[in-house]
């Protein structure tokens, strides 16, 4: 087996995607689908099944596809390490976060970091939180910023940032926006943005929107990694997205969204902050904690 078609594998589970993973990889589609034809041949079984809601794994696909991401991960760091020695880096910092805290926070959470400690280069990554874990339980991370995840390892320690719920959102010029309450049923037929699409953490968009009730709703997006693009489409009052209360808040304003009225329950999204027991920066967590706290209270 090629180490090129296990870090192919991976980029498309993580991607949920073939397409986005094709993008993602700088491949064509059909290089990429042939890639994966002579892996399972070579496998001798299916690696995914493919669905109108992306790439399901096998098994056999999930475990092929951890292989990948560490040959993927290894090619990572290597390159990071000739990059921080052309730049003369010192005493560097490894983040992985979210979009949405990536896009809302970390500016905020730089800034601070380094005005503590000024010969401290930052290194930002976003990636799923699943991901971001098996990064940092194998030491190729220093912190992660990002919500609960079922399989996490009970070695790596977390301390809770905030809580958070999710709610149902829209622009001031959505029909559903001037409503004094809005009831589940009045959700059904609307287009909808659905973040964090191909995340694996927990339950999908859609599976927490059927949860509470809604019959009928179209997926006109779904993003994994980005959040810029749903906060600017938002804007044009077509959509409706499942999002975080407390994150969203520090968008409100600028994109001109708000919170609907839904008497309905769609689950938490707590964020906390991951490390090893032997994490090095561990008396810069607080430092950290309450820079998003303030960030938060200020929006």
């Amino acid at each position: 087996m090629e180490p090129k078609h296990l870090i192919q594998l991976a980029t498309i589970l993580d991607c949920g995607s073939i397409n986005l993973a094709a993008q993602q990889l700088n491949v064509t589609q059909p290089t990429l689908t042939k890639n994966m034809q002579t892996l399972e041949m070579q496998a001798g079984a299916s690696l995914f099944s493919r669905s109108r809601h992306g790439v399901r794994q096998t098994e056999l696909g999930e475990a092929l596809a951890r292989e990948g991401r560490v040959i993927g991960d290894a090619l990572w760091a290597a390159q990071q390490i000739a990059v921080r020695h052309r730049l003369g880096m010192q005493s560097e910092m490894r983040i992985s976060v979210g979009p949405m805290v990536a896009s809302l926070l970390m500016h905020r959470v730089t800034e601070s970091l380094q005005s503590q400690m000024q010969q401290l280069s930052v290194v930002v990554q976003v990636e799923t939180p699943s991901r971001s874990l098996d990064q940092l339980n194998r030491g190729q991370l220093d912190l992660v910023i990002g919500p609960e995840v079922p399989t996490a390892r009970p070695e790596l320690e977390r301390v809770r940032l905030f809580e958070d719920e999710l709610a149902v959102f829209a622009s001031a010029s959505h029909p559903l926006a001037g409503a004094d309450r809005v009831e589940v049923s009045d959700l059904d037929g609307y287009d909808w943005i659905n973040l964090a699409t191909y995340a694996f953490f927990g339950e999908s968009p859609v599976e927490l929107l059927q949860r509470a009730g809604v019959q009928r709703f179209n997926t006109a997006i779904a993003l994994s990694g980005d959040v810029m693009i749903c906060l600017n489409s938002m804007m044009t009052g077509r959509y409706l997205s499942l999002m975080p209360v407390r994150l969203t808040a520090l968008a409100q304003r600028d994109y001109g969204i708000r919170r609907l009225p839904v008497d309905a329950d769609f689950g938490r999204r707590d964020i906390y902050l991951w490390h090893r027991r032997d994490c090095k920066f561990r008396e810069l967590v607080e430092n950290i904690r309450v820079t998003i706290e303030q960030a938060l209270q200020d929006a």
